[in-house]
């Protein structure tokens, strides 16, 4: 599946299944699907963030929802509860929000992949995850939204990254067990305000300024379960800035795989579902963006991510 939040009237957050050009409700289509096949499904919540904390009770429900939604479709062409009450959208209709638009934690690693590292002066990888935090809610903003440009910084740069999307509460994860908690991948764009990071002394970074400002993380364009990507290390990953290619690599560069990244993790913290971890950026994120340029990063199997970078308001 293909998971996404999406408005169909301003400032109401609706949980939606993508299914090729459509975004269909899931809780309004769960209740035509109960009606129309006289079986008994779950309820399903109406947001992401209600339906990630019921964990695999809704993930089962969705997918008998979607697999019926998919045969309307194909037999006439929508998905309705009635003549009057239409549940299925055009996507080009609709805004789509952040999939997960209300993280708790957004976990993002530094320095994992070998040709981003070198182009910042470090030819050696860490040995464990290098891994620093993003506040959990005002930095993500959704597909096609403004990315609000640091006034100071004259080095601001994008990053595109595969993102894994947490599932349940977990604690002391063995890597052979990580896909147990992971619901699906996403993608982000780690935006960073680079020349801020080296202002407090020599051999310090300045994290906070560099990473945590509002609008730091575009995500989406939707949520896609693991089900459907195999080996999240086998996807091709683009990044484009004013439809020039900039970055383009295959998640098999990542030196710190999944499994692994989660066990370092979980040995310290608790996650909870709806968590997200950035997993780092391949080479060719170094040309800085100005106001006005618009970013598109594209991973297979997920879709395509775009952000416009504007002024700050005051």
């Amino acid at each position: 599946m293909r998971l996404v939040t999406y408005e169909p009237t301003p400032s109401r957050d609706r949980l939606g299944v993508l299914i090729s050009d459509k975004v269909i409700d899931l809780a309004l289509a769960r209740d035509a699907c109960e009606k129309d096949t006289r079986t008994d499904i779950p309820i399903l919540p109406s947001n992401m963030m209600s339906f990630l904390n019921e964990g695999d009770t809704a993930i089962r429900a969705a997918d008998t929802v979607t697999e019926w939604c998919q045969r309307q479709l194909k037999k006439i062409g929508k998905v309705s509860m009635t003549s009057s009450t239409l549940i299925s959208h055009d996507l080009k209709k609709i805004r789509l929000r952040a999939p997960v638009p209300r993280p708790s934690k957004i976990l993002c690693l530094a320095l994992n992949y070998q040709a981003h590292a070198a182009e910042g002066g470090n030819p050696d990888l860490p040995e464990k995850p290098y891994v620093f935090i993003k506040p959990g809610i005002h930095p993500v903003v959704g597909p096609g939204d403004k990315v609000f440009k640091v006034p100071e910084s004259e080095n601001f740069i994008f990053e595109g990254e595969l993102a894994v999307v947490i599932g349940k509460y977990c604690r002391h994860v063995p890597a052979d067990k990580a896909y147990d908690v992971i619901i699906g991948y996403t993608i982000v764009n780690d935006m960073s305000a680079r020349d801020l990071g080296k202002t407090i002394r020599p051999g310090m970074v300045d994290w906070f300024r560099v990473k945590a400002f509002d609008s730091s993380l575009p995500m989406g364009p939707c949520l896609t379960t693991k089900d459907e990507i195999e080996d999240p290390h086998n996807l091709s990953l683009v990044v484009r800035v004013n439809g020039q290619t900039t970055q383009d690599a295959f998640t098999s560069e990542m030196f710190h795989k999944i499994p692994q990244v989660i066990e370092f993790i979980t040995h310290y913290i608790t996650l909870d579902p709806g968590d997200i971890i950035a997993t780092g950026t391949p080479g060719g994120s170094k040309d800085a963006l100005k106001v006005g340029d618009k970013v598109e990063v594209e991973i297979e199997k997920i879709g395509a991510l775009a952000s416009v970078i504007a002024e700050r308001p005051e």
